[in-house]
């Protein structure tokens, strides 16, 4: 017998927030579209230095991106 999964798969709005959720609230964020297309965001840690990930075609995958990058507190 196959098991199933009943979880319901995240919307895009879902994803953003789970996204965003992740940052800590001392943490500075910087968003920019430049024109053109494409989405660049920074991730600034208390005391830290500010880090820029390259472009990526969504602000989802720029933002899981740049988590990559910096995140998480304490690496």
């Amino acid at each position: 017998m196959m098991g199933h999964n009943y979880a319901k798969p995240a919307t895009v709005d879902g994803r953003l927030a789970r996204l965003l959720a992740r940052i800590p609230d001392e943490w500075g964020v910087e968003i920019e579209r430049p024109g053109g297309g494409g989405w660049s965001v920074s991730l600034h840690p208390p005391g830290g230095e500010v880090t820029w990930g390259m472009p990526q075609p969504t602000l989802q995958a720029a933002l899981e991106e740049i988590w990559r990058l910096v995140g998480p507190p304490g690496k």
